[in-house]
């Protein structure tokens, strides 16, 4: 097989993986390199679950990258393989991202983090003493340049040394064993439930999108309908809903 021939493959195979798991390669790459550094964590006092995914009580489907259950928390980790500098806050409905080659609007990943932590709380109401610590982990090629105070945004190389400087029990060694397994025992392996998850996603996405696009386009704010108006920020111009601050959409 010649060289063409050779990175067709390799585009292919790419993806193949996108569409069974709705990720780039660059996504997944970032939630192996976190699972690699957390499987490293002492397993007398942390437990991991790595892609959970799980169905409220309303039967709607919730995935996580990573869980880490220990003794000093329940700890929900969101990873982003997003390179450039990173702008964002906490309640902004998107962040951006400056690359050399591109610039980049992603959804807000704390709002996405608060959502997953909302479901996984719903599930273990049943149990007391239950904290949790959300981290939003990004790979080292970006510059974190963010405002936050909500949750803790940091790279993936310091996700393991932050859960262990966590020194303040919240539940008991027993209860943190039960939660695990229980989570343990809602965390769904049907690969077709998870394809049709997958899938669902991203015509969510997709729809989401285009919608906002048509809006935005229109000088609408696409989360109340209010009008964009140009404001002047800290770090330059951006587009703010007019019905701020019962709507705190923001777009560059």
């Amino acid at each position: 097989m010649g060289r063409s021939g050779l990175l067709l493959l390799i585009k292919a195979i790419r993806l193949i993986v996108y569409a069974i798991t709705g990720k780039s390669g660059a996504g997944r790459r970032g939630e192996r390199s976190l699972r690699r550094r957390l499987w490293w964590l002492p397993d007398d006092k942390y437990a991991v679950i790595n892609d959970l995914l799980f169905t409220n009580y309303k039967g709607n489907t919730t995935q996580i990258d990573h869980v880490v259950v220990s003794p000093y928390g329940i700890f929900v980790i969101e990873t982003k393989n997003i390179s450039g500098k990173i702008f964002g806050g906490d309640k902004a409905e998107k962040w951006c991202s400056y690359g050399r080659y591109r610039d980049l609007e992603f959804g807000n990943p704390i709002l996405q983090n608060k959502a997953h932590i909302d479901a996984l709380a719903e599930r273990l109401k049943d149990f007391s003493s239950v904290q949790f610590v959300p981290i939003i982990a990004f790979n080292s090629n970006a510059d974190l340049r963010v405002q936050v105070s909500d949750a803790h945004v940091m790279y993936i190389s310091q996700v393991r040394r932050f859960i262990k400087r966590q020194k303040m029990p919240v539940m008991t060694y027993e209860t943190a064993r039960e939660i695990y397994h229980y989570i343990q025992s809602i965390n769904i392996k049907d690969r077709t439930i998870r394809r049709s998850h997958t899938e669902y996603a991203k015509q969510s996405k997709i729809n989401f999108e285009r919608k906002s696009a048509e809006a935005i386009k229109n000088g609408l704010c696409p989360k109340c309908g209010g009008k964009l108006v140009k404001r002047q920020g800290k770090y330059g111009s951006f587009y703010g809903c007019s019905n701020y601050p019962n709507c705190k959409y923001t777009h560059e």
